[in-house]
Parts: structure tokens; C-alpha cells; sequence
């Protein structure tokens, strides 16, 4: 559909295509209340989703530009603001008049190693203040770099996945995305995704750009796929000096990959020196393969696209000490958000609410509440002695359940979140379908485990869910309450 002319959240108007990806479109466009130019980039959802997943991709792919808009640096692109949508968020980000590192190797050809180690060492300081904000980006690529006119060289396109244990967690649920070219092997082979793995990225990054071709050049996506564990890459021919930078980021073994500050070194030196006849290198590769091969080649017949991975945690909350069995404890409660006031009449605890959301007790101890002048979303408070094993009795309650139409979504401790996480769907007489999601805190004691729940209309989920979390991130147990 063409959107050129279109005003998005009634302040930014479309001018311009930049261009468009697996994950959605991006747009050059006026930014009408401050009078400049922004990139504004719409977050399509990747086929083939379920309409569960869908949701998920909404509220998470909102949650890690909000993540990212904390990052710093020069060498990292600005996200300067999120529009939530119900249907496709859009992301609005600083616009760099640039041209793509993809578009620079297509026009020019291979580039001379010198420069490839200047960009290399950009892109490295831009991972790493992503890294010491806790995230990862998971989308290291030649399009995904740019080199401004000023020689500025910025990492955009952030992929939606910020921590390593959310990525698991998805991998979990069967939703593995990304650039296949340049895709970690860990990220395929155990579901897991961490710094070593924007390494590998890099390294792959790299040796296209020097080479003027992927590391890994196969006939399918799923060849491709494999083929990080089938062996090392073709040798270089014209990386010269830049070769043990590429060796060393290109292991399978993420424990055996260079640190950053090996990087780092190695590509100043690389800068420093005039370029060398290149030379063969020696790839070493860890050998028993075969199994994990086989494996992989019948999971992969069913990967269609791979565009982005991506997580989230949810602030305020703690690690669980048993993973799997026992609820997390609660954790101090934060500060008020504007506009919330303390419900303090629940039976030990206390919990911060918006103002217009009148809260009750029942005589039987369950808290509940919802807006003034609306039935949904509604939170529902629960407090019991903790069980054993918070996911077991979450099953035991299922099977007793008679919701009109109920369907489980998940029962699982997620790596992503340390609460046993209950969710679900049922039909309402008068609202359609209802998703709900429980979530299980033990007191400091271990005694008593709270039971927090949501429920909202699922068309709904998306843009409920960011006040969900506001209000758990106010929860705290009262001692001896």
C-alpha cells in the first residue's frame, strides 16, 4: 500500500522509502513538532506466526526499542521514540544520511583491509555499549551497517531481542529468527544467543566485506544454515592481515571465539600496517559433528524466513533459586509511576495502581480491580500458601478449570522471567476472547506465593500488557502481613 504523504501518530509525515526488510519498512520522515528529519521504520510481523506469537512480537518488539533508546553512542543509531500500535509499531530513530556497508561492497567491490578494520572497530564499540547496557543486537550485517557522508559509521536495525535468555525462551517456542548469512551457529544449534554471538556476526560482517561475499555461500537457507557445522569457511583470498581477525571470530565454539579486546588489538594492528599478500590460514574446527547435524537437518525443514531475534525482561524481578519449581521472591517495591497511587488494604502486600482504578478485597482475600468506566483489562490479586511446586500446581489447577472455550498458551518458568508464568485463553460471553496471564511470587519467607493476574481482550493484549507490567513492577509483600 502506497503510504507516502501518510501522518503517523499525528506528528510525522512519510517522505520517502529508505528502504525494507523482513522486519519492516523504513521511511524517511518530517517530524512536524521539532522541525527535522527522523527515520520512522514499521515493525511488520514475520509470517507464519500463530496469532499468540503475534502478540508477543508486538509487545516485545515495542518493549526492546524502548531498551534501546537508553544506549548512547555514537556508533549506534538513536531511537528517539516508540509508537505502540495494536497492529504494527512503528519506531522512530534519528535519521543518518548514509549509504549501507551492502551498498558500499555491491557499488565498490571488495574493500582493502585497512578500511574494513576501521569499520570493524566501529561496529565493535557499538556492540559493546550495547553490551554494558545488558542487550544484545543479534542482527550484525553489511545492511545493517552505515557509513554517514562525515565517515560516521552507525549500527541500526536492532534486531528485537535484548537478552540471552529471552532468545532461549523463544527458541523454546519454536521462533528462531534471523540473517541467515550471518547467523551465529549457537543461535541454531542449542537456541541461545549471547555477546560471542554479535562476534560471530561481526566476523561475518567482515569477511563479506573484505572478501565481497557471506563466509558461508550455499544453495538453500537451510544449506546455509548448516554449514557453520559441517566445517570452516572457504580461506580468505584477500583479507591479507585481517585473516587471524576473521579465523578467530568464525569458531564454532563460542568459548574459543577472540574477546573484544582481542578484536580490538588485532584490528588497530591491522590499520596500522600496510596490507600483506594473503595468505591461507588455518581453520581449526572441532570435530563429532555429525550427530548434531542430523538433528539440525530435520528441525530446519520447517524454518521458512529468518529475520530478527528478540526478548525481553521484565524490570523489578529477581532470579528464581529453582528454576522450574519454586516462585520468585518479591522484590522491592519501585517507585510510583505518575499518575499511580498505593492500594495498601490487600492482606500482605502492597501494590501500586492508576488512579482511576478502584481497588476491593473480598471477604475471601482476593484483590481485584479494574478502570472506572471499563471492564477491561482487569487484575486480579491472589495470596496462598506456596506449594512445593509452583508449575505443578498451575497443572493440577488447569485440569480443573471449565472456562468456555480455554486453551492453553504456555505453563513454564521462561529463562526470560524468573515467575512461573501461567497463560491462556477463553472465550467471554460478552467480550470474545480473553487472554489471561498468571504470574507466581513467593513472600521472603518462602511461606506464601502471590498470584498476580491479567486479563484483557487478546485484540487488546499488545497494548495492555506495558501496564501490566507497570503495576508488578510496584508489588511488594508486607512482612507479617
Amino acid at each position: 500500500m502506497e503510504m507516502l504523504g501518510q501522518l503517523v501518530a499525528g506528528r510525522y509525515r512519510l517522505l520517502r522509502r529508505l528502504g525494507a526488510g523482513g522486519m519492516g519498512g523504513v521511511w524517511l520522515a518530517h517530524d512536524l513538532t521539532d522541525d527535522r528529519q527522523v527515520a520512522l521504520k514499521q515493525c511488520h510481523l514475520p509470517d507464519g506466526l500463530s496469532r499468540d506469537e503475534q502478540d508477543l512480537f508486538r509487545v516485545w518488539t515495542v518493549r526492546e526499542a524502548r531498551a534501546y533508546s537508553l544506549v548512547g553512542h555514537p556508533n549506534v543509531v538513536r531511537t528517539l521514540d516508540v509508537l505502540p500500535d495494536d497492529d504494527e509499531p512503528w519506531i522512530v530513530m534519528e535519521y543518518v544520511e548514509s549509504r549501507s556497508l551492502q551498498q558500499i561492497i555491491d557499488h565498490n567491490g571488495p574493500l582493502p583491509p585497512p578500511r574494513v578494520a576501521g569499520i570493524g572497530l566501529a561496529v565493535l564499540e557499538a556492540l559493546r555499549a550495547v553490551r554494558r547496557a545488558g542487550l544484545l543486537h543479534l542482527d550484525v550485517k553489511p545492511s545493517n551497517v552505515l557509513v554517514s557522508h562525515d565517515g560516521r559509521v552507525v549500527l541500526t536495525d536492532f534486531g528485537p531481542a535484548v537478552t540471552t535468555e529471552g532468545v532461549r525462551a523463544l527458541a523454546g517456542a519454536g521462533i528462531v529468527l534471523g540473517s541467515p548469512k550471518y547467523l551465529a551457529p549457537e543461535r541454531l544449534i542449542d537456541g541461545v544467543a549471547m555477546p560471542e554471538s554479535d562476534l560471530w556476526s561481526l566476523g561475518a560482517t567482515l569477511y563479506h566485506a573484505v572478501e565481497g561475499r557471506p563466509p558461508y555461500v550455499r544453495a538453500t537457507t537451510t544449506e546455509t544454515l548448516l554449514a557453520p557445522t559441517e566445517g570452516p569457511p572457504d580461506p580468505p583470498r584477500l583479507a591479507g592481515p585481517l585473516t587471524p581477525v576473521l579465523v578467530g571470530l568464525l569458531r564454532l565454539d563460542p568459548a574459543r571465539r577472540l574477546t573484544a579486546d582481542e578484536v580490538e588489538a588485532a584490528l588497530r594492528e591491522v590499520i596500522q600496517q600496510p596490507a600483506a599478500t594473503p595468505t591461507p590460514p588455518v581453520l581449526a574446527q572441532p570435530p563429532a559433528r555429525r550427530r548434531r547435524h542430523v538433528a539440525l537437518a530435520g528441525a530446519l525443514a520447517a524454518l521458512v524466513a529468518l529475520v530478527a531475534v528478540f526478548a525481553v525482561v521484565r524490570p523489578g524481578r529477581e532470579p528464581a533459586a529453582r528454576p522450574g519449581t519454586a516462585a520468585a521472591p518479591v522484590a522491592v517495591a519501585a517507585a510510583l509511576p505518575p499518575g499511580f497511587y498505593w492500594f495498601l488494604e490487600g492482606p500482605g502486600y502492597r501494590v501500586g495502581l492508576p488512579l482511576d482504578w478502584p481497588g476491593s478485597v473480598t471477604a475471601s482475600g482476593e484483590f481485584t480491580a479494574a478502570p472506572k468506566r471499563a471492564q477491561w483489562p482487569r487484575l486480579t490479586i491472589g495470596v496462598r500458601p506456596a506449594p512445593a511446586n509452583v508449575l505443578a500446581a498451575f497443572t493440577a489447577e488447569e485440569l480443573r478449570t471449565d472456562l468456555p472455550g480455554y486453551r492453553r498458551i504456555r505453563i513454564v518458568q521462561p529463562p526470560s522471567a524468573p515467575q512461573p508464568t501461567w497463560e491462556y485463553t477463553y472465550q467471554d460471553v460478552s467480550s470474545g476472547l480473553i487472554r489471561v496471564e498468571r504470574l507466581a511470587l513467593l513472600d521472603d519467607t518462602g511461606e506464601r506465593m502471590f498470584s498476580l493476574e491479567w486479563r484483557t481482550p487478546r485484540a487488546r493484549w499488545a497494548s495492555d500488557l506495558p501496564l501490566f507490567d507497570q503495576i508488578v513492577a510496584t508489588f511488594a509483600a508486607v512482612p507479617g502481613g
